[in-house]
Protein backbone atom coordinates (compact mmCIF):
# COMPACT_ATOMS: atom_id res chain seq x y z
CA UNK A 1 0.00 0.00 0.00
CA UNK A 2 1.47 3.14 -1.19
CA UNK A 3 0.46 6.79 -0.02
CA UNK A 4 -0.23 9.68 -2.44
CA UNK A 5 -1.02 13.19 -2.69
CA UNK A 6 -1.76 15.70 -5.47
CA UNK A 7 -1.85 19.50 -5.37
CA UNK A 8 -4.77 20.71 -7.83
CA UNK A 9 -6.36 23.77 -8.37
CA UNK A 10 -9.57 24.31 -7.33
CA UNK A 11 -11.39 24.28 -10.78
CA UNK A 12 -9.09 20.34 -11.36
CA UNK A 13 -10.81 19.30 -8.21
CA UNK A 14 -14.30 20.38 -9.16
CA UNK A 15 -13.35 18.58 -12.66
CA UNK A 16 -12.28 14.77 -10.68
CA UNK A 17 -15.91 14.98 -8.84
CA UNK A 18 -17.95 15.59 -12.47
CA UNK A 19 -15.57 13.39 -14.50
CA UNK A 20 -13.56 10.94 -11.62
CA UNK A 21 -11.43 9.12 -14.58
CA UNK A 22 -9.91 12.51 -15.26
CA UNK A 23 -8.34 11.70 -12.09
CA UNK A 24 -7.24 8.14 -12.72
CA UNK A 25 -6.10 9.79 -16.09
CA UNK A 26 -3.53 11.88 -14.08
CA UNK A 27 -2.49 10.02 -10.95
CA UNK A 28 -1.73 6.92 -13.52
CA UNK A 29 -0.04 8.92 -16.34
CA UNK A 30 3.69 7.76 -15.63
CA UNK A 31 5.41 10.67 -16.65
CA UNK A 32 3.68 12.40 -13.93
CA UNK A 33 5.24 10.61 -11.14
CA UNK A 34 8.16 12.85 -10.90
CA UNK A 35 6.05 16.52 -11.19
CA UNK A 36 6.32 18.44 -7.72
CA UNK A 37 2.86 18.56 -7.49
CA UNK A 38 3.01 14.64 -6.84
CA UNK A 39 4.11 13.25 -3.56
CA UNK A 40 4.66 9.59 -2.83
CA UNK A 41 5.07 8.39 0.33
CA UNK A 42 5.65 5.19 -0.42
CA UNK A 43 4.63 2.56 2.23
CA UNK A 44 5.32 5.18 5.16
CA UNK A 45 2.23 6.85 4.93
CA UNK A 46 0.42 5.45 7.98
CA UNK A 47 3.98 6.58 9.80
CA UNK A 48 3.05 10.10 8.62
CA UNK A 49 -0.76 9.76 9.77
CA UNK A 50 0.87 8.10 13.16
CA UNK A 51 3.12 11.53 13.59
CA UNK A 52 -0.02 13.58 12.94
CA UNK A 53 -2.41 11.57 15.93
CA UNK A 54 -0.40 9.14 17.41
CA UNK A 55 -2.99 6.74 16.20
CA UNK A 56 -3.32 3.71 13.51
CA UNK A 57 -4.86 4.59 10.59
CA UNK A 58 -8.35 1.95 12.25
CA UNK A 59 -8.72 4.24 15.04
CA UNK A 60 -9.21 7.45 13.00
CA UNK A 61 -12.59 9.00 13.52
CA UNK A 62 -14.22 12.21 11.77
CA UNK A 63 -10.74 14.47 11.46
CA UNK A 64 -9.77 17.47 13.10
CA UNK A 65 -8.10 20.48 11.51
CA UNK A 66 -4.43 18.90 11.63
CA UNK A 67 -5.65 15.13 11.82
CA UNK A 68 -7.45 15.49 7.94
CA UNK A 69 -4.52 15.91 6.48
CA UNK A 70 -4.27 12.57 5.04
CA UNK A 71 -7.52 11.36 5.71
CA UNK A 72 -10.28 13.72 5.48
CA UNK A 73 -13.14 11.22 4.90
CA UNK A 74 -14.38 13.75 2.02
CA UNK A 75 -14.35 11.73 -1.45
CA UNK A 76 -14.39 12.63 -4.76
CA UNK A 77 -16.18 9.26 -6.00
CA UNK A 78 -16.78 6.67 -3.24
CA UNK A 79 -17.00 4.11 -6.14
CA UNK A 80 -14.06 4.61 -7.58
CA UNK A 81 -11.05 2.29 -6.02
CA UNK A 82 -7.31 3.94 -7.07
CA UNK A 83 -5.73 0.51 -5.39
CA UNK A 84 -7.49 1.01 -1.95
CA UNK A 85 -10.66 2.75 -2.36
CA UNK A 86 -11.29 6.26 -3.01
CA UNK A 87 -9.26 8.90 -3.51
CA UNK A 88 -9.91 11.60 -0.55
CA UNK A 89 -9.78 15.57 -0.62
CA UNK A 90 -9.64 18.95 0.95
CA UNK A 91 -10.75 22.41 -0.76
CA UNK A 92 -7.70 24.71 -0.99
CA UNK A 93 -9.70 26.49 2.02
CA UNK A 94 -9.42 23.46 4.24
CA UNK A 95 -5.44 23.25 3.21
CA UNK A 96 -4.51 26.35 4.27
CA UNK A 97 -6.24 25.71 7.67
CA UNK A 98 -4.64 22.24 7.94
CA UNK A 99 -1.22 23.74 6.98
CA UNK A 100 -1.63 26.49 9.61
CA UNK A 101 -2.11 23.85 12.22
CA UNK A 102 1.08 21.48 10.74
CA UNK A 103 3.42 24.26 10.46
CA UNK A 104 2.98 24.66 14.06
CA UNK A 105 4.50 21.25 14.67
CA UNK A 106 7.58 20.61 16.27
CA UNK A 107 9.70 18.27 14.30
CA UNK A 108 12.36 17.84 17.39
CA UNK A 109 9.57 17.11 19.96
CA UNK A 110 8.19 14.34 17.72
CA UNK A 111 11.69 12.66 17.44
CA UNK A 112 11.91 12.69 20.88
CA UNK A 113 9.04 11.39 21.70
CA UNK A 114 8.04 8.79 18.74
CA UNK A 115 10.06 5.35 18.97
CA UNK A 116 10.01 2.82 16.43
CA UNK A 117 9.30 -0.14 18.99
CA UNK A 118 6.36 1.71 20.01
CA UNK A 119 5.00 1.79 16.45
CA UNK A 120 5.46 -1.66 16.01
CA UNK A 121 4.03 -3.02 19.22
CA UNK A 122 0.86 -0.42 18.03
CA UNK A 123 1.05 -2.28 14.72
CA UNK A 124 1.29 0.87 12.22
CA UNK A 125 2.12 -0.30 9.03
CA UNK A 126 4.66 -1.41 7.59
CA UNK A 127 6.05 -2.72 10.99
CA UNK A 128 9.35 -2.05 10.08
CA UNK A 129 9.59 0.95 11.95
CA UNK A 130 12.33 -0.48 14.27
CA UNK A 131 14.71 -1.51 11.56
CA UNK A 132 17.69 0.25 9.84
CA UNK A 133 17.57 3.88 9.31
CA UNK A 134 13.61 3.49 8.87
CA UNK A 135 12.77 6.69 11.31
CA UNK A 136 15.28 8.84 9.94
CA UNK A 137 13.22 7.93 6.70
CA UNK A 138 10.24 8.54 8.09
CA UNK A 139 11.26 11.85 9.37
CA UNK A 140 12.74 12.53 6.25
CA UNK A 141 8.67 11.84 4.60
CA UNK A 142 7.19 14.49 7.28
CA UNK A 143 9.41 16.81 6.50
CA UNK A 144 8.34 16.58 2.17
CA UNK A 145 4.83 16.32 3.55
CA UNK A 146 5.07 19.54 5.33
CA UNK A 147 6.73 21.41 2.42
CA UNK A 148 4.11 19.79 0.11
CA UNK A 149 0.99 21.55 2.19
CA UNK A 150 3.00 24.61 2.95
CA UNK A 151 3.28 25.06 -1.20
CA UNK A 152 -0.44 24.02 -1.68
CA UNK A 153 -1.28 26.42 1.13
CA UNK A 154 1.14 29.15 -1.17
CA UNK A 155 -0.40 28.28 -4.35
CA UNK A 156 -4.11 28.02 -3.12
CA UNK A 157 -4.46 24.65 -4.09
CA UNK A 158 -6.45 21.80 -3.10
CA UNK A 159 -4.74 18.40 -1.55
CA UNK A 160 -6.34 15.21 -2.99
CA UNK A 161 -5.33 11.41 -1.15
CA UNK A 162 -4.86 8.41 -2.13
CA UNK A 163 -3.49 4.71 -1.14
CA UNK A 164 -2.44 2.66 -4.51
Amino acid sequence: MIGNMIRVSEEELEMFFEYPELLEKKIYDENNSDADWYLDMDKLWEGVQYLLTGKGTAELEEPNTLTRAFFSFQLIDEEQDLGYGPAQYLTSEQVKETNSELQQLDIEALKNTTTGSDMVAKGIYPGIWDKGNTMEHLFDTFREFLAFYQQAAENNQAVVSFIS
